[in-house]
């Protein structure tokens, strides 16, 4: 496992289910908040997931350097406008957060695996 000695990457994911006659518009809205938030200080990354697990579910996942700096987004603006979309959902939305602090690649599968040959 590698520890990058830095403090933890922070992720955070929303998903919520949108009425199927409103989703496009929905991911049109998510969509126009996706490239001010890319350019946010911090932000990792931010992708936006249509129908991963039905045809009408929408995720958000937006990656940060910091803790910190997830938050300052929290109390942005931008976040306000992004709760306002949230209310949209049909059902109850799901929004979570993860602190990383390691993170591994193939290496692990192959040492986890080496000796059940």
């Amino acid at each position: 496992m590698e520890d990058s000695g830095t403090a933890p990457i922070a992720i955070e994911r929303v998903s919520l289910v949108a009425d199927p006659r409103k989703v496009n518009d929905l991911c049109d809205a998510f969509s126009s908040l996706m490239g001010p938030m890319r350019a946010e200080r911090g932000c990792l990354r931010c992708e936006l997931f249509r129908g991963w697990s039905g045809p009408n579910t929408v995720l958000l996942e937006s990656f940060w350097r910091s803790e910190e700096e997830l938050i300052r987004h929290l109390r942005s603006e931008r976040y306000k406008s992004l709760l306002q979309l949230i209310e949209e959902s049909t059902e109850q939305p799901l929004i979570e957060f993860f602190l990383v602090s390691q993170s591994n690649d193939l290496d692990m599968v192959k040492q986890a695996r080496r000796n059940l040959a």
